[in-house]
């Protein structure tokens, strides 16, 4: 990981980037392979305001129509033995290692050029590679198809083979070609296995009636949430990460694409250091106007150590010694108010750890119920990359989720956020919260090659994690090309651009190392994604939720009254009859 400061010219800007946030390397699962990353920071803090500029036209561009491209699934599986290709190199066969398959396999792979496997494919889709492999030592590879190299791979250094799987590659008809591209020492490789993928061709996006977690939610996170439910696998809403207290990328992109993006996402950094109160405040009242020119509002939390409040470096395991493992209790304490928190640690019911997590979480809950009194949903995507390590709230999976909950349950019940959309991406299937306390699932991709893809397997492992909910690229150093998006069939909820040097030069104008003009351009003017302008009204929609709910309780209030009502006259009824019965049984009896 490395962090860079960034600062802009006194020229340009007469101010810094102070965009702090993620990048991170995704923590590798089983199931998925996603591409390393390195963290680009930009932690210097902006408090000027960006000088007078002159006015510049508003560009506008035609909106294209993006139709997908689908391919159809035809059934393909077949295994190759290593051995059985031609060897150059120091690569030869051996068969002193146990547990091959065949006569043997490849040994002394150093170079890209030693081992290389041609084989022969029915149709152009989807395909899985597979190939066994085994290492003395941890070796870094990459797999290159048909001579580029698409991903990488560790082995783990036991000496057994072990096989690494490579999902959901296209693979034209014909003759294709498969090689290993050694990064440090050597190789040796069993066997691979090429299949045909029905990943995408049986990837649906349906959710079944999704309802927010929090049963209190105000009708303005029902109306956004009901907003991204229904656009999801139809629509993909584009979202940006602004430097804090700044409009800075958000306007960037209005200037290069002529549209603003659907969704402005900050960053409550600022919320427990003392001396960052105006970038905070200046955060904060562009949320509000952003919410007011009809845009969707979300924040992270690069939450600084509790114990290092002011060190914005602190988020970082690294730069502090505080042990969130400390702070975890077994006291019932998310909806005790602080000072009954306080007086538990005087008793040694719990720790300083646990009192200063939840001051922090009292000091951010302020910021956000200014937003909820403003009527303002917000997508809230605390804790973000814990499975990764990097911050000090990635401590340990239990430690993790304990405080999930925490703060999930004492911003629900004790600070009574009904504004809010809770956003989880740990990015690993171990450290999950489960369904009852997240609403969308999400994670961040850095690709090393700032590859355009639509980077369907991400989306397919969250979906492994969790089916009913929408599925949200909460992060990306590139934004993915919408053509591949489509015909990846991988339409995710909402695409969140990261900014800083991902975006943006030091002149403050457009960067195209990791986005290309073109292709933002492309990006927000398609029949596909969604902009700030193709947003519904979330007021009316609130209202609308409002009134059906009201309607559908005052005819189940009705329904209720009228069976009471049935039930008491059936109830007279019968008594009427039984009445009518004895008298007639007296009768009878005196005759």
């Amino acid at each position: 990981m490395r962090i860079k400061h960034f600062a802009a010219t006194a020229a340009a800007l007469c101010c810094a980037f102070a965009l702090a946030g993620c990048g991170n390397a995704i923590n590798r699962n089983d199931k998925i392979e996603i591409p390393d990353s390195e963290n680009i920071i930009t932690t210097t803090a902006a408090t000027a305001a960006k000088p007078d500029e002159p006015e510049q036209e508003v560009r506008t561009f035609e909106e294209i129509t993006v139709t997908p491209k689908l391919t159809e699934y035809t059934e393909f599986s077949k295994a190759y033995n290593a051995e059985s290709t031609d060897l150059n190199g120091k690569a030869k066969v051996s068969d002193e290692r146990e547990g091959f398959k065949g006569k043997g396999y490849v040994t002394g792979i150093a170079a890209q050029s030693d081992w290389e496997l041609s084989f022969d494919l029915p149709a152009k889709q989807y395909y899985n590679i597979s190939i066994t492999v085994a290492a003395d030592e941890i070796v870094q590879n990459g797999i290159a198809v048909n001579g580029e190299k698409i991903s990488e791979f560790t082995t783990d250094g036991s000496g057994e083979f072990q096989t690494i799987s490579f999902n959901n590659i296209m693979l034209d008809k014909g003759v294709n070609k498969i090689s290993i591209v050694p990064e440090n020492g050597v190789l040796d490789v069993d066997y691979a296995e090429i299949t045909a993928s029905e990943d995408i061709s049986k990837l649906s996006q349906t959710l079944k009636a999704p309802t927010l977690v929090n049963k209190n939610a105000d009708y303005n996170a029902k109306a956004l949430y009901q907003y991204i439910c229904e656009s999801y696998g139809k629509n993909v809403i584009l979202g940006q990460h602004d430097t804090m207290g700044t409009t800075y990328e958000t306007d960037l992109i209005y200037r290069t694409t002529g549209k603003y993006p659907a969704m402005r996402f900050g960053d409550l950094m600022y919320v427990t250091g003392k001396e960052n109160s105006e970038q905070l405040e200046n955060d904060m009242t562009a949320a509000e106007n952003w919410y007011s020119n009809g845009g969707i509002v979300g924040y992270m939390w690069n939450w600084t150590s509790p114990s290092d409040k002011d060190d914005l470096d602190s988020i970082y395991a690294e730069n502090t010694d505080f042990d969130l493992s400390k702070a975890v209790t077994k006291e019932k304490i998310a909806a005790m108010s602080l000072e009954d928190i306080k007086k538990l640690e005087k008793d040694g019911k719990v720790s300083a750890e646990c009192v200063a997590v939840v001051e922090d979480i009292d000091k951010v809950s302020e910021q956000l119920a200014r937003l909820r009194d403003e009527g303002i949903a917000v997508l809230w995507r605390p804790l973000h990359e814990a499975s990764n390590g990097y911050f000090w709230w990635s401590k340990d999976e239990e430690s993790y989720k304990w405080l999930w909950k925490l703060m999930y349950q004492r911003q629900t019940e004790y600070h009574k956020l009904n504004n809010l959309i809770w956003v989880w991406s740990a990015q690993n299937a171990r450290w999950y919260v489960g369904d009852d306390y997240c609403d969308v699932l999400s994670l961040d991709v850095y690709s090393s090659n700032a590859s355009k893809d639509g980077q369907v397997n991400s989306l397919l492992f969250l979906q492994g994690i969790s089916k009913n909910k929408p599925i949200a690229m909460s992060e990306c150093g590139t934004t993915p090309d919408i053509q591949s998006i489509a015909d990846e069939k991988a339409m995710w909820s909402y695409i969140g651009q990261w900014g800083g040097n991902y975006l943006m030069n030091e002149e403050g104008k457009l960067s195209e190392e990791f986005n290309a003009e073109a292709d933002l351009i492309t990006m927000y003017n398609n029949n596909l994604t969604v902009t700030r302008d193709k947003l519904p009204a979330f007021n009316h929609l609130a209202s609308e939720i409002k009134e059906a709910e009201e309607k559908a309780a005052a005819e189940s209030d009705n329904d209720s009254s009228k069976s009471e009502t049935t039930k008491s006259e059936k109830s007279d009824t019968s008594k009427s009859t039984e009445k009518t019965t004895t008298t007639t049984k007296k009768t009878t009896e005196k005759e």
